[in-house]
């Protein structure tokens, strides 16, 4: 099974590989194309375009927030967003994918405040062991990350709806594979063996069913959630021994984690910027 899945996250890679070698060409091509007289201003304005878009489409996304819990995920939201702002409701069609995009952007603006909040809290100078700080970032990482769905989270369950039909899937698990790594990454694992594999895998299934636990919690300030959380966590730890059996298995989880995580970025358009 391992070696079924370690050719598939290969055949991942060849294919990124093969779609940067076209996209290089393709770049190479344009560059000798905006030699040609009044190209280059052309293109200056073309991305400038792009850019104002994809800025004013990110400022109706942060002002439709605020109308999720009356309207729900969808274009709704998206319209009032807009309207308050001063522009026509009908921009919605600017959003082709519809309520799943204000979705994607709540979550990748709270991965964003995640990443914050991890360089803050790893650069505290700490008395605890590396293994103890390492566990109490995550735990805290963990908290932080769903107090964000609280606001919202009579309207989540319609979220993960729309995160769970096929189509949104890919995105959806992406933003899921990138938040944890960047949890791991910042709580110190550099480790290249088995480890780095499953403490991700474990992590991203811990963080969902702590989510899912979280939206039955009717306790005070969620108590009953953290409760949770810390139980998990203790039972993680017993269970992260069971997978670091042999080299071969390491190896072929690094490099399967290698490039199941590179594919997730990828798919985000996130760069590697730590």
């Amino acid at each position: 099974m391992v070696r079924n899945i370690f050719s598939q996250a290969s055949r991942w890679t060849v294919i990124y590989k093969s779609c940067l070698i076209d996209g290089l060409k393709h770049r190479c091509f344009c560059a000798r194309s905006s030699q040609e007289p009044g190209s280059i201003g052309q293109e200056q304005k073309i991305n400038g375009r792009d850019i104002n878009e994809s800025l004013l489409k990110k400022k109706i996304l942060d002002s439709a927030l605020q109308f999720v819990n009356q309207y729900g995920w969808n274009k709704t939201s998206i319209s009032a967003g807009a309207e308050i702002l001063g522009y026509p409701g009908i921009i919605h069609g600017m959003y082709a994918k519809g309520g799943i995009e204000l979705v994607q952007h709540f979550y990748m603006t709270s991965n964003n405040n995640l990443i914050d909040f991890l360089k803050a809290r790893s650069a505290v100078i700490s008395t605890e062991s590396n293994n103890e700080f390492s566990r109490s970032l995550i735990r805290d990482a963990i908290q932080e990350r769903l107090k964000m769905i609280i606001p919202f989270i009579d309207r989540w369950p319609e979220a993960l709806a729309l995160m769970s039909q096929p189509q949104n899937v890919p995105t959806a698990l992406a933003n899921l594979l990138t938040m944890v790594d960047d949890i791991c990454y910042y709580a110190g694992d550099r480790s290249v063996n088995m480890s780095w594999y499953s403490r991700r895998v474990g992590l991203a299934g811990l963080y969902k069913v702590t989510e899912l636990y979280m939206l039955q919690d009717t306790s005070e300030d969620f108590a009953r959630t953290w409760n949770f959380l810390n139980r998990r966590m203790e039972e993680a730890e017993h269970l992260e021994g069971y997978f670091l059996q042999t080299e071969n298995a390491s190896q072929f989880a690094k490099q399967f984690a290698s490039a199941t995580f590179t594919t997730a970025r990828n798919i985000l358009g996130l760069r590697w910027n730590r």
